[in-house]
């Protein structure tokens, strides 16, 4: 089972870099599309597990208005505090800071449960899937995010080798860890441990952008743990890998203007009644 990883892997300067630069790259289209299913579903309260800087915590409040009570959560308060600043004027959204295998919900509580791209940081997905089946109501759905492979996500490919060149005997091992949890059988299996019998899932491919191959590996680099990691071994090589990394997206996607393809899985999990 793969940790959790601790709260300061995400503060400092990384939440503002990890929204501004990485998330049109990686977390837009899919929040987009992730909102939009669960717009459909109409549900009276949602509660949406490891919301990061907020960003698809927007398009629920923007595509619920008025239909749904959100309540946003994240076991880091830097993420969190980030969030709920740039939504400051969403009065509607509870913010609290929550690791999502013990949750503080009384059972039955939540019609609709997300996570974006957040199961795979769990110090323990059963324990959480387990919760999450505890406090939905009979009927109520958990909708997941993980993505797929690292060859599927080139962008992330890219990040890593170029890691990996830096640091060819002790790389990094960030890009290792959000692209590790895409088995449609082992994701299937969590679930059922933790109680849950109906479920699905299904492979979803998307376009992200950049506005500049350096904007890009801005992101890449400084808006995830891989910057502590840098840091830690040699803060000198964080502006040359950045350029290293600049000219390989570069040379894959061109200088501007970048259009960068995505693949994730997403996975439903139904509470009978």
């Amino acid at each position: 089972m793969i940790a959790q990883q601790p709260s300061v892997s995400f503060s400092g300067n990384i939440p503002a870099n990890y929204d501004a630069c990485l998330g049109p790259l990686f977390f837009e289209p899919f929040a987009r599309n992730l909102a939009e299913r669960i717009s459909a579903l109409r549900p009276r309260k949602v509660l949406e597990l490891a919301c990061g800087t907020g960003r698809l915590t927007r398009h629920l409040q923007q595509s619920l208005r008025g239909i749904s009570e959100i309540t946003a959560t994240d076991v880091n308060p830097a993420m969190l505090s980030f969030a709920s600043k740039e939504l400051k004027d969403e009065p509607a959204i509870r913010w609290d800071l929550v690791d999502a295998v013990t949750l503080p919900y009384p059972d039955n509580s939540f019609n609709c449960i997300v996570s974006q791209f957040g199961v795979m940081f769990y110090s323990d997905r059963p324990k959480s899937y387990a919760e999450a089946l505890r406090v939905l109501k009979p009927g109520g759905m958990l909708i997941g995010l993980t993505w797929d492979n690292r060859d599927n996500n080139p962008a992330a490919e890219l990040a890593h080798r170029t890691l990996e060149h830096f640091f060819p005997t002790d790389t990094p091992a960030f890009y290792q860890i959000p692209f590790s949890y895409h088995d449609e059988r082992l994701i299937h299996h969590e679930l059922s441990l933790g109680g849950f019998e109906e479920m699905y899932s299904m492979l979803i491919s998307l376009t992200g952008y950049a506005a500049t191959a350096e904007a890009a590996a801005q992101g890449l680099l400084e808006g995830t743990p891989a910057l502590t990691a840098i840091t830690e071994r040699d803060e000198t090589l964080l502006q040359p890998l950045k350029q290293e990394l600049s000219a390989r997206l570069t040379e894959r996607f061109g200088a501007t203007d970048l259009k960068v393809p995505l693949r994730a899985r997403l996975f439903v999990a139904t509470k009978q009644g």
